[in-house]
């Protein structure tokens, strides 16, 4: 894992997205090149020059991020892959045809000419990208990247990081060692089982380990000389929980300490990284209020026609340092849907959603009215989801971390709304904070980036929308 502006990107991803976007300029080159030498295969009527290649080029990688292409599901999981595929081939031909409607209305834009380059590039370019996905996932022993690790400690935490590096983590780890702590006083055995203290480097270097995990509660048995001597040599040492959280993106709320928490690193704030992000937020939510000013206005309508009451909704939300604030919503139910005064969790068949507030609600077209939140200050477009004060104090008194996400504004999308499902429980809650807290812990400009991208994706295929 390369660790980038705090947030973690697995190497094997980061050099499959360069390859993929060399390939793709490479493309681009070539068919402009053509244009230009052979005028009878010309399909457009300019060439374009490094900079509108470029343009394209990051254009395209970005669509490809946004639908999921680089998650760990689909680099080397070829069903997703295959899901994701057809999203993108709809993505570009949807876009395809704006252009060429969109032609006739500017024609000093040339869009029918810059979509012949783009579409002919991106089918060739895809089905390399293709190839080389389908390659990756049919030889399931090409681990020139996977990072070897071993696993020392046995109980709860071993076993889970062991069936993480199984299933989960196999696309980008390979586990070549499970050792019991007390295990390593005993004699050695064939299996290497018994390794003592002292065999402990010789075993990890047979073993041919990049990393070794310490997934153990108890520290104080730990051969400590014997484990600087492996980090000596080259080898990783790193304790469970910062594992957990480089791989996975949660922070493991059953093991976590506060203590961990205060001397780990993350959790930066400063006035600068704050005004970055005031004014990030500003643009994003005005470019966002007026790009979608149509689809509020075709909204608001069949709310009205549908259904007797307001079009939109006001809700009490607890904010940042737990300030409470009125989010502004899209109605997606009824107007009596909590007549009785008592806030009730959203499932999956409600009774109380409309059928325009079960299309809003999947499209996240409700969320749309709460850039003015963002606009106010009371909400960022980027952070942990903001809760009803009935279910904070809920929550709060069954987790005990969960008042820290409460340190950031609260925001339209986050890092658990994209990999998460919509919560509807006290459990659903205590996952998506795992999630949260990675954000108030490692959050930035680029994971913001890194979130309003994959939102696409959320918004698109309708996950987890209730």
């Amino acid at each position: 894992m390369l660790r980038f502006f705090n947030h973690y990107i697995a190497l094997p991803t980061l050099l499959l997205a360069t390859i993929e976007a060399a390939l793709f300029f490479l493309l681009l080159v070539l068919i402009t090149a053509l244009s230009t030498d052979y005028e009878g295969l010309a399909l457009w009527e300019a060439p374009y020059g490094v900079t509108e290649l470029i343009a394209i080029c990051a254009f395209f990688l970005t669509l490809l991020t946004a639908i999921g292409f680089y998650n760990r599901d689909a680099v080397f999981q070829l069903g997703t892959l295959l899901q994701r595929s057809v999203l993108f081939l709809s993505i570009v031909a949807f876009l395809g045809v704006l252009a060429w409607a969109l032609d006739d209305m500017l024609p000093s834009l040339r869009l029918s000419s810059h979509i012949s380059l783009f579409a002919m590039a991106t089918v060739l370019n895809f089905v390399v990208i293709l190839t080389i996905r389908v390659a990756f996932i049919s030889f399931p022993k090409f681990d020139v990247f996977k990072r070897r690790v071993l696993v020392l400690g046995r109980g709860d935490m071993g076993n889970r990081i062991v069936s993480f590096l199984r299933n989960e983590g196999a696309t980008t780890l390979h586990e070549v060692g499970y050792l019991d702590v007390a295990a390593l006083t005993q004699t050695p055995s064939q299996d290497g089982s018994g390794v003592t203290f002292e065999d402990l480097p010789k075993f990890a270097k047979k073993a041919k380990a990049d990393e070794i995990v310490i997934a153990t509660r108890e520290w104080r048995g730990l051969p400590v000389w014997e484990l600087l001597e492996c980090k000596m040599t080259g080898v990783h040492v790193t304790d469970y929980l910062t594992f957990w959280e480089r791989e996975t993106g949660q922070i493991d709320l059953d093991e976590v300490k506060p203590s961990w928490l205060a001397l780990s690193d993350g959790f930066r704030v400063n006035r600068l990284r704050k005004i970055i992000k005031r004014g990030f937020d500003i643009s994003v939510s005005l470019s966002f209020l007026f790009l979608t000013l149509p689809l509020m206005v075709i909204t608001a309508l069949l709310i009205k026609i549908e259904s007797a009451g307001p079009v939109f909704y006001r809700q009490t939300r607890v904010g940042l340092n737990g300030r409470h604030f009125e989010v502004i919503k899209f109605r997606s139910m009824r107007s009596d849907a909590e007549v009785d005064g008592i806030p009730k969790w959203a499932t999956d068949v409600d009774p109380r959603i409309t059928r325009v507030g079960q299309f809003i609600r999947r499209s996240r077209i409700d969320e749309i009215p709460q850039a003015f939140n963002v606009l106010l200050g009371h909400m960022s477009f980027v952070g942990p989801r903001p809760e009803r004060p009935y279910f904070v104090n809920e929550l709060e008194d069954q987790l005990p971390l969960y008042s820290l996400r409460h340190n950031v504004r609260p925001g339209i999308t986050g890092w658990a709304q994209v990999n998460y499902p919509y919560g509807a429980s006290v459990e659903d809650a205590k996952q998506k904070l795992a999630y949260d807290l990675y954000y108030v812990k490692n959050g930035g400009l680029f994971l913001d980036l890194v979130i309003l991208t994959q939102t696409v994706r959320v918004v698109l295929s309708g996950d987890g929308a209730r």
